[in-house]
């Protein structure tokens, strides 16, 4: 067998009801997974065994990603952009889009 290791983050929707907070929404977005031996260089990096591999939805959550590789730094230092506001930091990364369509394993 394979040893496979994932990078992924929640994206969670909350509703508080009666006080209590609950998901309302709970969406996992892959970055990768791979046999622990093979980096996840190159696209298509949900790599599970026995399965064609496919892109994760980890950077469409993220269009600033996008927007950064797009025009990468040209130096050796890379270029930081402005701290988002302490508020606004999810809608700032995010540049407002719609919550992607997720495949779920």
């Amino acid at each position: 067998g394979e040893w496979v290791i994932m990078q992924m983050l929640y994206w969670d929707n909350y509703e508080r009801i009666d006080g209590r907070w609950y998901f309302r929404r709970r969406l996992p977005c892959y970055w990768y997974a791979t046999d622990i031996n093979k980096p996840p260089i190159g696209d298509m990096k949900m790599r599970w065994p026995g399965r064609e591999p496919y892109n994760g939805a980890y950077h469409e959550l993220w269009p600033s990603w996008n927007e950064f590789w797009r025009n990468p730094p040209q130096s050796d230092e890379p270029e930081v952009a402005a701290p988002a506001p302490l508020e606004a930091f999810l809608q700032t990364m995010r540049r407002s889009t719609d919550t992607p369509k997720i495949r779920i394993r």
